[in-house]
Order: structure tokens, then sequence, then C-alpha cells
């Protein structure tokens, strides 16, 4: 499961500096944040020396890991794992609770190895759309060093826009508070570029609330029913869970809300797990269209090269559960 969702979920709770105990790879520590050896001049999350184990040996170990399908999880719905092009292709299907849509989640993870440089690379795609069209979210990089052996890793996200499952099931649980039946379609034309993607809800007809009037009540939702906290500049910040972390994928992420009343906006700046909101994820956007009454949702994902505690968290369970499974074969 470690290295099969996107390097910025995890449940796991570890410091900048944490460390790890095997008897293969003896006690080390991976760094947040550190400078890569590969990269000159960029960040990486970087173990310590690695005993007992040759660079050659640990990449062998780790591609079987994966190869054998133990990044599964145990809450999927469905798995499946084939070979592709030389590398490995992983689908999870995951049962949506109903509090959160329901439905099924898709995700899928395309790994490929090169064991002249040592080095795994991994695709994420966040739902089907995403797949069908080669456009992952992340792009995770594992290196195998040697001389001393060393792991390090990061992860590239990508400027991708999505309006899939995660969001419809955000939006149809705000339509349902305004006591509304109307649905949201996914992966539309977008009502004010059709070039582009959004979640789109049908037209609303049967709640009390007007277009006119819902940036209004969203920001009563927000401070009330969730409990999302007003500043003095009219911003709101919220702390949530969602989906994922209800199946234990995800912790407790922040976000901040900026409503514009002149252009009938409202912008959600996700920070993921950064509690200090200075690391922006990415954009969720929500605008609200009149005549008829429609809301429109898309994210669009903030790009850069990420190497903080939120991506050690996953790769160093990763990194120990390789090492044990070596052990046991």
């Amino acid at each position: 499961q470690e290295l099969s969702r996107p390097f910025h979920q995890s449940p796991a709770l570890f410091s900048s500096r944490a460390r790890a105990a095997h008897n293969m790879g003896g006690n080390f520590s991976f760094t947040a944040n550190a400078d890569s050896v590969s990269t000159p001049g960029a960040k990486c999350i970087l173990s310590d020396k690695i005993d007992g184990v040759t660079a050659e040996k640990l990449f062998a170990g780790l591609e079987k890991y994966i190869r054998d399908g133990k990044t599964k999880g145990g809450q999927e719905a469905e798995f499946s794992l084939a070979d592709e092009d030389g590398g490995v292709h992983i689908m999870q299907a995951f049962n949506v609770p109903e509090l959160f849509g329901g439905g099924t989640y898709i995700m899928h993870n395309v790994y490929r190895f090169d064991p002249l440089k040592h080095r795994v690379e991994h695709d994420f795609f966040s739902g089907q759309t995403q797949f069908d069209r080669k456009t992952p979210m992340f792009t995770s990089v594992v290196n195998i060093l040697s001389e001393p052996v060393r792991v390090e890793s990061w992860t590239e996200a990508h400027e991708v826009r999505s309006s899939g499952k995660l969001i419809k099931a955000g939006a149809e649980k705000v339509v349902a508070q305004m006591g509304s039946k109307a649905t949201a379609a996914i992966d539309q034309p977008s009502l004010s570029d059709e070039t582009k993607c959004s979640c789109i809800t049908e037209p609303i007809e049967d709640a009390s609330i007007s277009a006119d009037a819902f940036l209004d009540w969203f920001k009563s939702y927000l401070t009330e029913t969730m409990q999302a906290t007003e500043l003095p500049d009219g911003t709101i910040i919220e702390e949530r869970s969602g989906f994922l972390g209800e199946v234990g994928m995800g912790a407790k992420t922040f976000a901040k809300h900026v409503v514009k009343q002149d252009e009938n906006h409202i912008y959600c700046y996700e920070y993921g797990e950064d509690e200090s909101l200075t690391e922006l994820a990415g954009v969720t956007h929500l605008q609200v269209h009149s005549s008829p009454f429609r809301l429109e949702w898309w994210n669009v994902q903030t790009p850069g090269r990420r190497a903080g505690e939120a991506q050690q968290k996953v790769i160093q369970p990763f990194i120990e559960k390789v090492l044990k499974s070596m052990e046991e074969a």
C-alpha cells in the first residue's frame, strides 16, 4: 500500500529524521529535505547507510516486492497486477462510503525499473480518466545509491486538473446539505471552457437556496456544519479527513477557503498535511452558475518537487517492509 499511493498521503507518523531498525539494514535514519545526491541543488528524502545489503540486492528486493503484489493494502475491493512495457501496472479499486457519495474509487500505479541505475519510477493516476489520458498526478522516484548503500527518493507533482469521483463526492455532499437531490457528473466539458473538464451538477431546482444566496450559505455551511474557522479577513480555515482517511490512506488535511463574491467563485487552497499552511498542494475551484443554478468544481495541482515529511512518511515504511520481506525470503 505504501508505494501504491501518492507520496503526500500516509497515516503513519514520523519525525523529520526518523529511525528504522532491522536485522538486515541495521539501524538507519531517513532525513526529509536533504540535499540530493543524484541531482545537485535539489532536495530529497535520504537515508543513512544501510548495512548488510548491496545496492544490487536491495534494488532486486524492491522490484520483487512490487512484482509480487505486496503493495496491496487490504482495503481494496479489487486489486490487479500486470506486466506492462517491462514494468508493472497495478490497479486498486475502493468502495467509497455512502457518507462520501458511494460508488467505487479507482487508482492506477505504473512502476518502471532501471537495473543499471538501481532506480524505480512510479506514476500515480488518481482515477480512470487520468490513466486513460496518461497524465499522472505524481511521479515518485526511488534511487538505490551505492558506496555506501543509501536510499534517495522524491516526488514530482504535475500540474493536473482533476474533476473525478473524489470531487464528485464532495460536490454531492454539499448539494445534499442544501436539501437538493441533484447529482454531479465527473469529467464534463467546463461551462466556462469546453476544452477543460469539470465536475458539474444538474440544475439545482429543489433547494431553498438560490444561486445568488449560495456563497453566503456555503460560508455558514463551512463554519457551522464543518466546524471550520473564519478569520478576521474573511478567509475560512478547515481541517478535514475525507474518504481516503476513512479507508486508512490519508491523514488530516488543511485548507483555506477564499470567497470572491464579485466572481461568484470560491478558491480553496489545499495544503495537505501542512498545518502551517505554507506548502500549497493545489487549488480546488467552485464556480456558481445561474440560469439555471448549477455548481462547477475542479482542482488544479501545484507542480513541483516534493521531499518533505509527508513523502518521508511513505518511503520509510515501504523500505522497511522491503527489507523485512528480503529477510523472510
